[in-house]
């Protein structure tokens, strides 16, 4: 068994993140897009503001949002090399690290209570980030309820039909020809690279070389969401995967 081991890990694991990759080509473009425009911003931000000040909670959000970032990409390194159940719990923990930085950047009090280090509790941000972004709650509670928290939902292993019959997917493993069987993954990765580029952008607006998913009003100092074209079609198959996704969880599996 240890020599099947070796051979995913020294040949079948590249080869199926290579397939996955091409299948995927316009979606792990539009993932590359999002995730750069999230870093540039943050890297914009820290070029002006590179003396760390304690009592500038912009400061701890760059932080946060930066920690986040390399999460979010770890669980899409996950979703490519053919995972299920896995991405979603690094994608959880992206989330509330985002909205934590959001929080403490809109809520005085709750930066005080950051600062204090204790009776901080991220479970409040949460909460107050779901009433300023409307899918959040829906994708952070499902990915709790689903991935995280360990239920009947979601106690079966991963299969996979070759052949007639249904086989157990053992690692990230995808036999050529199955590469479709993730693209619910693709698309929720990419609901979530957008929703942590809205947080970052609402935080750091004034910092973005070229707001994607936000737009200020003019003569106000307020801003509303938008969408643009290239990512219209993208979002559109993403709230449909998501919505068949919560009715019926079962079709993860």
């Amino acid at each position: 068994m240890y020599k099947s081991v070796l051979k995913y890990l020294n040949e079948q694991s590249p080869e199926v993140k290579i397939r996955l990759t091409r299948y995927f080509s316009d979606e792990v473009e539009e993932f590359s897009i999002l995730t750069a425009k999230l870093i540039e911003t943050l890297l914009h931000y820290n070029s002006q503001n590179h003396v760390y000040d304690e009592n500038d909670p912009k400061q701890v959000a760059f932080s946060l949002m930066t920690k986040g970032a390399n999460s979010l990409m770890a669980g899409f390194d996950l979703v490519l090399a053919g995972y299920m159940w896995e991405p979603p719990v690094l994608f959880r923990c992206t989330l509330e690290g985002f909205a934590t930085a959001w929080d403490i950047v809109h809520n005085e009090a709750r930066f005080a209570t950051w600062k204090a280090g204790k009776n901080y509790a991220s479970s409040d941000s949460i909460s107050n980030v779901k009433r300023a972004i409307e899918p959040f709650g829906k994708l952070y509670g499902y990915m709790s309820n689903m991935n995280v928290h360990t239920c009947p939902l979601n106690s079966s292993p991963v299969m996979l039909v070759s052949g007639q019959e249904p086989k157990f997917q053992f690692f990230g493993f995808i036999p050529s020809g199955k590469e479709n069987v993730r693209k619910a993954d693709i698309y929720f990765a990419l609901l979530v690279a957008y929703v942590c580029l809205q947080l970052t952008e609402l935080v750091f607006h004034n910092y973005c070389l070229e707001l994607e998913t936000i737009e200020r009003k003019p003569g106000t100092g307020y801003v509303k969401v938008k969408v643009s074209s290239r990512h219209r079609r993208f979002a559109d198959t993403a709230f449909q995967v998501f919505k068949t996704m919560s009715e019926d969880p079962s079709i993860c599996y």
